[in-house]
């Protein structure tokens, strides 16, 4: 007796199965680990489980694994024709067991996708590791723009106001991201100035220090006798002197903010000048 019908089309069905599998654990990896972004992840994960469940329930209908029979009770004595029609289930059983070498090996490697998938999302998780953290898309000679992709031209005048900005290409990455900030010369410090600024402009990193949250405010206060400038941590009230290379000066933060060096290209846009002069975001235990 030979396997035909259902049975051939449920092995070829676990083939395809797999092989869907080990190409949705690739296409998660590469939604991960590229520019492809989040959506190619969740759906190369999901095409990689559904295709190791379906397989799986495939290959058990292939083994008959859901087929119930009765067998009534035959006499001791084999006639001759039961005896070969014994002989040809045994010779028709022995083809499963040598396909079953292929769909072990796609199986496996459906698995071995699967985790390849994974490894990246659950990596993240936990904290970046320090080298990790220690490089960001900012680069020398790259433009400093805001959220719409539009350049900063250093000849603004406006003094005093915050704008998150990016580098170039790399718009919404979390760990670049900077606040961008035109105060009076007069008032930056000189260690404030030899990080690099450009007529004023000075930039920090928008990661605090402290917890990870964004440092997104900016107060002014001008009563007599002095003017104080502050960039805020909404989160837990860390407070940082933009005019002296973002030192902390109230809240739970203990670390100024990176500093990003600025210069200007020739078309008169402000650029990078280096990347960050630290580690962005709040030390690990191990690290000073």
């Amino acid at each position: 007796m030979s396997r035909t019908g259902p049975n051939v089309r449920a092995y070829r069905a676990a083939i395809i199965s797999f092989v869907v599998a080990i190409a949705g654990g690739v296409v998660a990896a590469l939604g991960y680990g590229t520019d492809l972004g989040e959506d190619w992840l969740g759906i190369g994960l999901a095409a990689s489980l559904i295709g190791i469940g379906f397989g799986l329930v495939c290959w058990a209908k292939y083994l008959d694994f859901d087929e119930h029979a009765v067998e009534e009770r035959e006499p001791l004595v084999v006639a001759p024709p039961a005896k070969q029609e014994l002989h040809a289930e045994l010779r028709g059983g022995l083809e499963p067991m040598g396909r079953r070498k292929l769909l072990v090996g796609l199986l496996g490697g459906s698995f071995v996708s699967m985790f390849i998938g994974f490894v990246g999302p659950i990596g993240s998780l936990g904290p970046k590791p320090r080298g990790e953290r220690d490089r960001t898309s900012w680069r020398e000679g790259i433009r400093v723009v805001t959220a719409d992709g539009e350049p900063i031209p250093v000849t603004t005048r406006t003094f005093d106001q915050l704008v998150t900005v990016w580098p170039e290409g790399h718009v919404g990455e979390d760990d670049a991201q900077v606040v961008l900030l035109r105060l009076p010369p007069e008032v930056l410090t000189e260690r404030t100035v030899r990080n690099g600024t450009v007529e004023g402009w000075v930039a920090y990193s928008k990661i605090c220090t402290h917890a990870g949250c964004s440092v997104g405010l900016f107060g002014i206060d001008n009563r007599e006798p002095e003017t104080l400038r502050q960039l805020v941590c909404p989160c837990h009230q860390s407070v940082f002197d933009p005019a002296d290379a973002a030192r902390p000066v109230g809240g739970p933060a203990t670390r100024s903010l990176p500093q990003l060096p600025l210069a200007v290209d020739r078309d008169g846009f402000l650029v990078a000048a280096g990347p960050f002069d630290r580690i962005v975001g709040p030390i690990a235990w191990d690290e000073t």
